[in-house]
Formats: structure tokens, C-alpha cells, sequence
């Protein structure tokens, strides 16, 4: 979500911003296969196979999200990567070079060896890599970090840094954490799930579901709404994302409903289906959806629908809840003296449908690993949440799920996701998984929490 005016949250997709302003994206906006045909792909086998590896980790291109309108610019955690030409965005959306004299964390870091899983001495300098990675977020600012990695070889977990400044406890390796924007992933999924059974379609208007509920009903399709084309305003943008504006998100409850007025209350970013924008707002109306049509709660729905039959135990989505429930790491925010301040306790609901699931990294591997199979939805669903519509060199989106091209030359699908508190990265491909949280944003230094869970990616998919 992003900067409501009044303290709101959110989640948001952190990308890269490139160092010249991106160009506008073709007018109309068309979407491209994953596949060199247009068929859909056949599901993925459980077997793994091998990719070619570079002895070099290269750096993730750059990566820009197309402006959608002026107004739409908001938090930094919330979702809009700005090119440079545009208003400055957010300290933690830019990726500046970073300078290590100045990324020493002002606490011990506790940095902990790495948890092996099935092999110990399995890809030893790949994962010696990813743990640098962890020790680099600390070192640039986040009091916690943490890993699993999944390949042919088995599973791994690593940490670093504490989990909570007051007690200075280790960070819990099967700890919790709000995933933000990540969320997207598993609504899209459940859209899709009811697709497959018949009670929405895809190319409809949003109108046949919600009569009434967004401007231009008739022109939006559910289809849009998935991957950022429908041209709403994303309602986080009208969020203050100064310290005291987030306690404030932290501690308001906030309906659907206003959320959606909050982004149908700004000027559009396009016409329907013309260009890429990050719009939170079409999300919660897509949670708005899922509920009227299943006749159950958004929660209840995923739980149903996606969570159980996965058996992902320690997923949730809350509602108003403040805490997170089980062992956790705490999340933290810079403060208006530069310090940082505990935000662990917050109400999710400015992030509902967006980004306000509490998961961990095993449960967030498991669901993209089975999703990506093609274990939860059929063939033709999955080549269609994987056709793409451009952002940036580099980067697409589909329905829900994000698409990098590294520049060694992998293809990775997953999402980012930014809340008060937690920065999540969750990247994958046919053989590798990798999720990797940061427990810090806003954090003493965005620029370099970036440029380290950049350097996670490339040592899992790049060396």
C-alpha cells in the first residue's frame, strides 16, 4: 500500500529504478507468453534439472516500474519504483551506491551459522554466498535477516543479526513475518483457482461482480486488475509515510471499501488496459470479489482454497489482528531521529488483499514451488498467470506474479513485497527457490537493504 495522508501501510513492490527515464509503455498494452509458443506450457516435472551457472555473481539489471500518474507516487514500501526523471520517491525505492564505511549496524549482528537441511555440504559456496548476503543486510541496517533456499540438493535456512533489539534473541528460523506484497501472489492464485471453477472469468468486467464499485466498471476486467493495467490510482499514495503517520496506519482500521475510494478518488493513470501502473486499490477490489462470489471471508477463502491444501501451517491472512501470532522476529522503522523503532505491533488492514498475509519463508517457498509445478492450478491457468505485460528491461508482470531476467541470463518468477517493518524477497525457478526477509523498512539505510536482498538473488541464481 502506500502513503495515505492518513498512516497507512503497505506493500509494495520495490523495484529498481533505472538510471535514465523509462519509456512509455506501448499503447495499447499487450501481454506476452512465458513460452516462445502461446500455448500453455506443460506442468513443470518434480524432478529438477540442471541450469548453467556462472563463476561470477553478476548485478540484477536495474529495474524500473512504469509512472502512472504524479499523484500515484507514494510510499516507498508500497509499491512504485520511479524512474529518476521522476519526483524523487521514497529514500528506500532508490538504489544508491553504497558505502560500507557507512553501513555498520549500531548492534552486535549475532550472526549464525547456516541451518542445513537435508545435505550439509551441499553447494557450500552458493550458500556461504546467500549468508553473506544475510550478514549484509545487518551490516546495512536491518537488526534481522533471514533465508531458506530450496534446490536438487535439499533445503537450507540462514540468519542473521538478532530478532528483537530488547532482548537481542536470536532470529527464529522458522519465525514469521508480514510478507507484504507477496500477498498478491496468493490472491492472484485464488482468482485463478476460481476461474478454473467457473465462477468468474478472467476477461469480464469487474462490473458483473461489484456492480458499482469502481469508475469505468464496464471497461476494467478482472484480468487488469491482476496485472496492474485496470489504470486505478493506487490508494497507499494517499498515505503519510512520515514515522508519526505510520504509527497512525498502524493503529487505524481501515475497510476495503475506503480503501478503494481512497484510489478511485485520484485521476486514473490510463485508460483500461493501455499501461502498467502498481495499483494496490485493484487488489483489495479483487479481495472484494473473491468474497462475494465465494460467499466467504478473503481469509476463509485462501485458507480453503489455497493455504490447506498446500499445507502451509504457518500462513495467515489477519484482518485487523495486531500481533503476529507464534514465533516471530520483531520489525522495525526509522524514527524521526534517525533510530529505529519497534512496529511489530500493527493493524494490516490498510494491506488486506495487497499485503497483509503473516507467512514464513518455508510455507512462501512451498507455495511457489507447488504453484509453479502447475500443483494448484491447471496448465492452461498457469500459462495464462505467466503471460507478461512489459514494465522494464528486464522485468515483467503477469497475473500476480513478477517476472526477472537476471543478468546472467536466469529467468526468476516471484513477487517483492514492502510493509512497515518487513522487506520480502521470494524468487524462483525450476530447480532453485530462494525467500529472504529483512526486518527494517523504513531502515537507516533503504538504499543499501536493497542493494543486499539483490545480492541474495544473485547468489542463489547467478553462482
Amino acid at each position: 500500500m502506500k502513503p495515505h495522508t492518513v498512516a497507512p501501510l503497505l506493500l509494495a513492490v520495490a523495484l529498481l529504478p533505472t538510471s535514465s527515464p523509462t519509456p512509455a509503455i506501448a499503447q495499447p498494452l499487450t501481454t506476452t507468453q512465458s513460452s516462445a509458443t502461446a500455448q500453455a506450457p506443460a506442468i513443470p516435472q518434480p524432478a529438477r534439472t540442471h541450469a548453467s551457472a556462472t563463476t561470477r555473481t553478476p548485478a540484477i539489471p536495474q529495474l524500473a516500474v512504469q509512472p502512472g500518474h504524479a499523484q500515484t507516487s507514494g510510499v516507498p514500501w508500497i509499491a512504485h519504483v520511479h524512474a529518476r526523471s521522476q519526483a524523487p520517491a521514497a529514500p528506500w525505492l532508490a538504489v544508491q551506491p553504497v558505502h560500507t564505511q557507512t553501513s555498520t549496524a549500531p548492534w552486535p549482528t549475532h550472526a549464525q551459522a547456516p541451518v542445513t537441511g537435508r545435505s550439509v555440504h551441499a553447494e557450500p559456496t552458493r550458500r556461504q554466498a546467500v549468508q553473506a548476503a544475510l550478514d549484509a543486510l545487518v551490516a546495512a541496517g536491518a537488526p534481522g535477516a533471514l533465508a531458506e533456499t530450496r534446490d536438487e540438493n535439499g533445503h537450507w535456512t540462514g540468519t542473521a543479526g538478532t530478532g528483537d533489539l530488547r532482548t537481542h534473541a536470536p532470529v527464529p528460523r522458522n519465525g514469521r513475518w508480514r510478507i507484504g506484497s507477496v500477498t498478491k501472489s496468493f490472491v492472484a492464485a485464488l482468482v485463478l483457482k476460481l476461474a478454473d471453477e467457473k465462477k468468474i472469468t478472467l476477461d469480464a468486467p469487474i462490473g458483473r461482480y461489484l456492480p458499482g464499485l469502481l469508475p469505468r466498471q464496464d471497461k476494467i476486467t478482472v484480468r487488469m486488475l491482476l496485472n496492474h493495467t485496470g489504470g486505478i490510482a493506487d490508494y497507499a499514495a494517499t498515505f503519510d509515510q512520515t514515522p508519526a503517520g505510520l504509527r497512525r496506519l498502524g493503529e487505524t482500521t481501515y475497510t476495503p471499501r475506503r480503501l478503494i475510494a481512497l484510489g478511485t478518488g485520484l485521476p486514473p493513470t490510463s485508460d483500461p488496459g493501455v499501461r502498467w501502473a502498481y495499483s494496490n486499490t485493484g487488489y483489495a477490489a479483487l479481495g472484494l470479489m473473491i468474497e462475494k462470489v465465494t460467499g466467504q471471508s478473503l481469509s476463509v477463502a485462501l485458507r480453503t482454497r489455497v493455504i490447506v491444501p498446500l499445507g502451509l501451517r504457518a500462513t495467515y491472512l489477519p484482518t485487523t489482528a495486531r500481533g503476529i501470532t507464534g514465533p516471530h522476529p520483531h520489525g522495525y522503522m526509522r524514527d524521526e531521529k534517525n533510530r529505529l523503532e519497534d512496529i511489530t505491533t500493527f493493524n494490516p488492514s490498510n494491506a488486506w488483499a495487497a499485503g497483509a498475509i503473516v507467512s514464513t519463508a518455508s510455507d512462501v517457498n512451498h507455495f511457489f514451488d507447488q504453484l509453479l509445478r502447475g500443483r494448484l492450478l491447471s496448465p492452461a491457468l498457469l500459462a495464462q498467470m505467466k503471460q507478461t505485460v512489459p514494465v522494464a528491461p528486464g522485468f515483467e508482470y503477469g497475473l500476480g506474479l513478477m517476472k526477472l531476467t537476471l543478468s546472467c541470463g536466469t529467468t526468476v518468477w516471484g513477487h517483492k513485497g514492502h510493509i512497515p517493518g518487513y522487506a520480502t524477497y521470494s524468487f524462483h525457478t525450476d530447480r532453485r527457490d530462494i525467500t529472504v526477509a529483512a526486518t527494517a523498512l523504513p531502515s537507516l539505510n533503504d538504499a543499501a537493504i536493497d542493494q543486499a536482498m539483490n545480492q541474495a538473488l544473485n547468489a542463489e541464481f547467478c553462482s
